[in-house]
């Protein structure tokens, strides 16, 4: 219901931003669409290839790090068995060993993180490009004039653009007014 609400609320806020735009865009009738960009990316099967192969470099990457763990495990149950056998010296060193040991898994448990999440910015960055062309496409050839999914604007008719009017409105008022000093 939440998300309904917020759908609502843009919609009414389209309408009433494009009702005070322009008189041009009431030249061609109003026409809005709604993506749900969320059913979209689980929908492609470029997402769905993405998905796929991310989960498998998740798997392996999992795999690598329990490896490590156990590497670290067995040495420190090895320390504590031998640790009354040892001498100062000895015991110092194998410490340092066991603590530059977790240290390497940490940094390669924070590089594999790393790199996932960049293959995975980089999946949804080439969908969503993507899906951007798509839905402008659609819109210039199914005459839209807003294209909107749950969080903004996708596509916007540049006859109800007004950038220009506020650009030179802001120009026009002087340093002071705009940044609210008087």
């Amino acid at each position: 219901m939440n998300r309904q609400l917020r759908i609502g609320v843009v919609l009414i806020g389209v309408v009433l931003l494009l009702m005070l735009a322009s008189a041009v865009a009431w030249a061609d009738p109003l026409k809005i669409g709604f993506v749900d960009l969320d059913r979209a990316l689980r929908e492609l099967p470029e997402a769905q290839a993405g998905a796929t192969s991310l989960n498998k470099q998740i798997a392996a990457k999992q795999k690598e790090i329990e490896a490590k763990r156990q590497q670290v495990d067995a040495f420190q149950k090895t320390l504590e068995k031998d640790f009354p056998h040892l001498t100062n010296a000895q015991r110092q060193e194998r410490e340092a060993q066991l603590q530059s040991m977790i240290l390497n898994l940490q940094q390669f448990q924070r590089q594999a993180q790393d790199g996932l999440n960049y293959q995975r910015n980089q999946i949804l960055k080439n969908i969503q490009d993507q899906l951007v062309k798509v839905v402008s496409r659609i819109g210039r050839a199914g005459h839209y004039t807003v294209i909107l999914n749950d969080k903004s604007v996708l596509y916007v008719n540049g006859a109800i653009d007004i950038t220009s009017q506020v650009v030179a409105a802001m120009a026009a008022k002087p340093a002071s007014k705009v940044n609210g000093s008087k």
